[in-house]
């Protein structure tokens, strides 16, 4: 007997799809431009654990976390290869690629810089977008996206 793969039913989508997700969130802040490379390494290291979080509860997301690649980008900033509005520019440009955004303000923050460009440009491109202050809420948000869009 014969095994038939169904490629086009709901449940063979919700197996295999991948979601693509830009994470925006804080590097410098509430510090803002004097935002010392430790207040940067710890914004980056909070923003990790929260993705990393997510990306265990939802294996099929596939987040982009701006942290994960800082490096390079403070090092191009630091030697003046890149100034602030050219990073945002490059961020914008990889949401463009992307299925919607994350964006990631604590209770003790509020939407503002770089998450805030991030932002009104998603919405400006018609990609869904999610401001999250919990793990809770980002987590409620990407479920509800699933079960709207594969049931």
């Amino acid at each position: 007997m014969a095994t038939t793969f169904f490629t086009t039913t709901k449940f063979f989508q919700w197996r295999v799809i991948k979601w693509l997700y830009y994470f925006s969130h804080a590097i410098r802040g509430k510090v803002g431009p004097d935002a010392s490379h430790d207040v940067q390494a710890r914004n980056c290291a909070e923003a990790i654990r929260v993705a990393d979080i997510l990306r265990g509860l939802f294996p099929k997301l596939e987040l982009y976390v701006p942290a994960e690649h800082e490096t390079f980008v403070q090092i191009a900033y630091d030697c003046l290869y890149l100034q602030e509005r050219e990073i945002l520019e490059i961020d914008c440009l990889i949401i463009n690629n992307m299925d919607g955004v994350l964006v990631y303000v604590p209770d003790d923050e509020e939407l503002q810089g770089g998450r805030k460009i991030e932002y009104s440009h998603a919405v400006a491109t018609n990609k869904p977008a999610c401001i999250f202050h919990t793990v809770e809420e980002a987590a409620d948000y990407i479920e509800a996206k699933y079960r709207g869009e594969l049931l």
